[in-house]
């Protein structure tokens, strides 16, 4: 992490583990550390919404990806499941095709997850008002909290503004099942730059994976 520039107590509470998530999510978890959430990635946005040390820059100008995971079923339905023990297994011997991981029908259904019928995703694939935000369905899954949410679209909304011109944001593209089993791949909170979008087509064995990983102590700090 040392390559950001970030302050060393920064860096003691989170590390960033670049690379591809199959290779990365490994390392990040013999470290001791937790691999962060959607939500937790929007927290530590809001959290530094007042720094003036570069802290801020680096967390809304760069990608993370996240261990909540969108599950694609063959007949369309879709699942998403927060902090996903299956992702935070993953390793160079799973079973990845088309940089997804493979799971049986079986495994599928025995996810506990938020469940959306084929077509029931919400708006997807284009960007969205700041209202369509808070109402979409994905968001609010991801987000885990209505308020957290609320605030963290404000705050989002404003900054693409101010920096960027921006009116629409937070777009959510998901993927699907290119096969015959259930396909998971993990959440990806964009940078502000591209919009902050959920992107639910991440390759998990490709190099330009990005995971954050927290040191358990600094789970309550902000």
């Amino acid at each position: 992490m040392a390559k950001y520039n970030l302050p060393n107590e920064e860096m003691k509470r989170y590390e960033v583990y670049s690379g591809s998530n199959v290779k990365q999510m490994p390392k990040l978890i013999a470290d001791g550390r937790i691999p962060a959430s959607v939500s937790q990635i929007m927290q530590r946005r809001l959290n530094l919404r007042n720094d003036e040390t570069g802290v801020k820059a680096f967390y809304m100008d760069n990608y993370f990806d996240t261990d909540d995971a969108v599950v694609y079923h063959p007949d369309g339905q879709v699942k998403v499941v927060l902090g996903s023990q299956h992702l935070r297994e993953i390793n160079s011997d799973s079973n990845i095709r088309g940089g997804a991981l493979i799971l049986s029908t079986d495994i599928y259904d025995s996810l506990e997850g938020e469940e959306f019928k084929k077509g029931k995703l919400g708006k997807t694939e284009s960007l969205l008002s700041l209202q369509d935000v808070k109402a979409h369905p994905v968001w609010k899954t991801l987000a885990r909290d209505q308020a957290l949410l609320d605030d963290y679209v404000d705050y989002i909304f404003a900054e693409g503004k101010q920096r960027f011109n921006y009116d629409t944001a937070m777009g959510v593209f998901p993927s699907s099942a290119q096969g015959n089993t259930p396909e998971m791949r993990s959440w990806c909170v964009g940078r502000l730059e591209s919009r902050s979008n959920a992107d639910g087509r991440i390759v998990l064995d490709y190099h330009y994976g990005r995971l954050l990983g927290i040191a358990p102590e600094a789970l309550n700090y902000h």
